[in-house]
């Protein structure tokens, strides 16, 4: 299947002292020189005015000097960068002449490719871990024996994704209705929606084909595979198949996999190789899509507004809270969006507000409607219709069981009006 779960990049590091790091550099270029296989350049170069003084220049030369290495020729799936710290002159502080400060070895690995696959698209899973670790050891022993073993590596980045192929889930949308409709879903209070600069207006605008929201921590990317291959690789061989297909992307910054390895680690006896595989295993990777993904675009199926006024209905729930919940599809679609109408509330009202959505999760009704012009009545939720498609038996509460039920008998009861 083209709709997975799991992991499409990962980067790591490890500390070195500057002599090793030294020791790595010199390994890395004379590699490249053997081989023709890697290209080492600088990056982050910082430019000082020419008329600087002495002390300015000395400065920026204590600065760390990062180092980016490629395979220009072919992907290999991984990506280096070594982080070198200068000692700092005498006269800024005598204190630090001398110190051998603490450098870094970073890689960025895409595990499919690195695992010799071509595939851009299918989420990689915990069972290509295992060969992962070899690949990475494999290219690392070439280069230099300072890089060392997969395991004495840390996460510096996770980048966690679910992949929704609309016509193998048989949603009934397309990919560009499904991402009109997940445009307008909530943007939880701790992100801000990342704006595209537009030369016309000289104002920032939403990307038109993705959902891009940030943290101080977590990046949140929605968006068409399709659409986005189309724009910055035309060529690639992935292109025919990712038509239908949305991309969920969870990418958790160092803040927040420091935290998450954490309380892993406490778990395990604080096992470094233990919390690695942890981190990408497939139940890992489902809890944190399905945690994001309930937050943002949320755990309800998409209806008419008048299928979810019809829904809401057949709960027979007290007269105030049917009303409540109601005025809340009523806003949101006259706003065009959970973000936009949660925008205009306040105090009490942003309260009830919030307590709304979280009670058309338990019914499964999404807030968000399906347009009237677009002649569909249902859509299911797309990580509810990945869930159904991979377990013959869903684990789910008695409440949503009970949802299900109203749902399915008002899509029964509407679809027997319409033959009439």
């Amino acid at each position: 299947m083209r709709s997975s779960i799991g992991w499409h990049t990962a980067s790591v590091f490890m500390k070195t002292t500057g002599k090793e790091a030294a020791s790595i550099y010199e390994d890395f270029v004379r590699y490249g020189k053997e081989t023709g296989e890697i290209r080492t350049r600088p990056i982050r170069t910082i430019k000082i005015a020419p008329d600087a003084d002495k002390f300015i220049r000395n400065l920026f030369a204590s600065l760390p000097k990062v180092h980016r290495i490629e395979y220009p020729c072919k992907d290999k799936g991984i990506r280096w960068e070594l982080r070198r710290s200068m000692r700092s002159p005498a006269y800024i502080t005598t204190k630090l002449v001398g110190e051998d400060k603490p450098c870094s070895i970073k890689a960025k690995i895409n595990p499919n490719v690195l695992n010799g696959e071509t595939d851009y698209l299918t989420a990689a899973t915990s069972d290509c871990l295992g060969d992962v670790e070899i690949s990475f050891n494999i290219e690392a022993a070439k280069i230099s024996p300072l890089l060392r073993k997969f395991d004495s590596y840390a996460y510096n980045r996770i980048d966690y994704c679910f992949n929704g192929d609309t016509q193998e889930l048989k949603i009934g949308c397309t990919a560009e209705q499904m991402m009109k409709l997940i445009k307008r879903s909530n943007i939880p209070d701790s992100f801000i929606e990342q704006m595209k600069y537009d030369k016309r207006s000289h104002r920032g605008k939403p990307y038109k084909y993705s959902f891009y929201l940030k943290s101080n921590s977590v990046v949140i990317n929605c968006y068409c595979k399709g659409e986005q291959l189309k724009e910055q690789y035309p060529d690639n061989i992935c292109l025919e198949d990712s038509h239908n297909l949305i991309r969920f992307e969870v990418q958790c910054k160092y803040s927040k996999v420091y935290a998450m390895s954490s309380d892993i680690k406490k778990g395990n006896n604080g096992s470094n190789s233990l919390m690695l595989k942890e981190m990408l295993s497939n139940k890992f990777c489902e809890y944190v899509i399905t945690k994001y993904f309930n937050k943002i675009v949320r755990k309800g199926h998409y209806l008419t507004l008048d299928g979810a006024r019809s829904i809401v209905e057949a709960h027979n729930f007290r007269r105030d809270k049917e009303e409540r919940l109601i005025d809340t599809l009523e806003f949101i679609n006259e706003c065009r969006g959970i973000a936009k109408a949660k925008a205009k509330l306040l105090g009490e009202a942003l309260k009830d507000f919030k307590r709304s959505l979280k009670d058309l999760d338990d019914i499964l009704v999404n807030p968000v409607t399906i347009p009237r012009d677009w002649g569909i009545d249902y859509i299911p939720n797309l990580l509810w219709a990945y869930y159904d498609s991979i377990y013959e038996e869903q684990l789910i509460t008695s409440r949503e069981f009970k949802a299900e039920q109203y749902l399915s008998e008002y899509l029964l009861r509407d679809c027997k009006e319409k033959a009439l």
